[in-house]
């Protein structure tokens, strides 16, 4: 019984013997199974992976697909990559003509001038620093009255629109109070009309007859007295009776000249002819002054029709900025003129409120002729022109025109001074600049400026002359 009782307990203990056994067998199995599938799934993705890259480099695919394709969001993902830049050297140029300073930003690859970069310097001078910025980013920082001594400037790093800009060094300038007339750097500084506001910055009154006597313009609300002058229309009960006088007595005058055959001052045939004073203003060389306000001109007639000389406007200074401007067809007049046998000089419509600004006009025009020779002078034209450069006292214009002419003669070439009978009597004072060449405007046929002597006469403003299309003002040379 005994027997019989261990003998099934031993069956039983081999039959749980052989379960276990076999529920290894089986675990092992299927742990084999599972690394085997894992495998397999590693090795599909590699082999995806390979074959994207390649279809990526084939071009079947692009960027974006290929970062989708593995789940990574582009957008999402830029957002923590830092914008790539480039690095630019940023040269500091420095000029000073007299108490003042210039700051000049230039790109040192191309050597022009970085705008659009709002560029922050600190000027230091003894123990003392200032700190100025490029609010306008032209490229240049002006600094008007600054005492004289040495000056460093440093340039603070800056990063926009994904560049960098830095300078190497900082740069060092010796400010004075006294002014040197000779040409400064200003080649990257002069502008096209593609870069301005031609309507305000071009704004010489054209065609305006300021020619004639003061009396003519002062009258209430007359156009061409400066308010900022003494011809205001508030004036005293005296002055009113003086301005009645005369008045009278020119009409007087007027009245006594159409008896004798003239009119307003201005001849009439026969006495045109043969009149002593007529024949002998108008005698001379004869030639034109142009601009672009005078379009494509054809030189060849012009030189036929017996034209020997052309003053040509090469540039002027913005009326609100005060931007050194190009005439457009500067260029074009200068080389046609001197290619058809035409003697040429130029002129510089002259915006400048002060001697720096005079210096940098005639810097202006130096480098614009550089390449020619000229004929004839060199002159400033200064005269009305709804600008700043009508605000300035009679003592202010007078240094203008000085800095200006010194620096032109300086530079080797003859000068002169442009303007109208009204503002060489009480807006200058002529009788400083008779070394120079004196051009004066005054519409009429025969000349009544006596204040000083003039070399040419511009007579008309309203000429005719073969190959230029509409008027041209007219000059002779004594």
């Amino acid at each position: 019984m005994i027997k019989k009782k261990q003998l099934t307990l031993l069956i039983v203990i081999s039959v749980l013997l052989l379960i276990l056994v076999a529920g290894v067998t089986i675990g092992v199995f299927a742990s084999d199974t599972t690394g085997n599938d894992e495998a397999q799934v590693d090795s599909s993705s590699i082999f995806e992976s390979i074959s994207s890259l390649e279809a990526l480099e084939a071009g079947a695919i692009d960027g974006d697909e290929l970062l989708s394709m593995n789940g990574i969001d582009k957008d999402s993902d830029s957002d923590s990559q830092d914008t790539v830049s480039k690095d630019v050297n940023v040269a500091i140029s420095l000029r000073s003509i007299q108490n003042d300073l210039k700051i000049k930003f230039t790109d040192s690859a191309t050597d022009r001038l970085i705008i659009n970069v709002d560029f922050t310097v600190t000027v230091a001078s003894g123990d003392k620093t200032f700190t100025y910025s490029d609010s306008d980013m032209d490229g240049i920082i002006y600094i008007p009255h600054v005492d004289a001594g040495e000056y460093k400037v440093f340039l603070s790093d800056i990063t926009s629109g994904g560049v960098n800009y830095s300078a190497d060094r900082s740069q060092i300038i010796t400010v004075s109070d006294a002014i040197v007339y000779a040409k400064v750097d200003v080649a990257d500084e002069i502008k096209t009309e593609a870069e301005i506001n031609v309507a305000e910055e071009d704004t010489k009154v054209q065609d305006e007859d300021e020619t004639t006597d003061i009396t003519a313009k002062v009258e209430a609300g007359a156009e061409g007295v400066d308010d900022a002058e003494s011809y205001d229309e508030d004036i005293s009960d005296e002055a009113e009776d003086l301005l009645a006088q005369i008045e009278s007595e020119t009409n007087a005058s007027e009245e006594k000249k159409k008896i004798e055959g003239a009119v307003s001052g201005t001849l009439t045939a026969p006495a045109i002819a043969t009149d002593p004073q007529y024949v002998s203003a108008h005698s001379g060389v004869k030639g034109i002054d142009v601009s672009k306000h005078n379009g494509n001109i054809d030189w060849g007639a012009v030189k036929a029709s017996g034209i020997d000389f052309a003053i040509i406007r090469c540039g002027y200074r913005g009326s609100s900025s005060g931007a050194l401007v190009v005439d457009p067809l500067y260029l074009q007049n200068i080389i046609a003129a001197q290619g058809a046998g035409v003697s040429v000089g130029v002129y510089f419509f002259s915006q400048a409120i002060n001697e720096a600004e005079a210096v940098e006009e005639a810097s202006m025009v130096l480098e614009l002729i550089k390449n020619y020779t000229l004929q004839m002078p060199v002159y400033i034209d200064v005269e009305k022109s709804k600008g700043r450069g009508d605000a300035i006292s009679v003592e202010e214009r007078n240094a203008v025109i000085n800095a200006f002419l010194v620096t032109i003669k300086n530079a080797g070439y003859t000068a002169g001074i442009y303007s109208n009978k009204l503002w060489f009597e009480n807006r200058i004072s002529t009788g400083l600049f008779l070394d120079y060449k004196i051009w004066l405007a005054q519409y009429v046929d025969i000349p009544t400026y006596y204040a000083t002597r003039y070399d040419m006469w511009q007579y008309t403003s309203k000429g005719s002359v073969p190959g230029i299309a509409g008027n041209v003002d007219m000059n002779v040379i004594k």
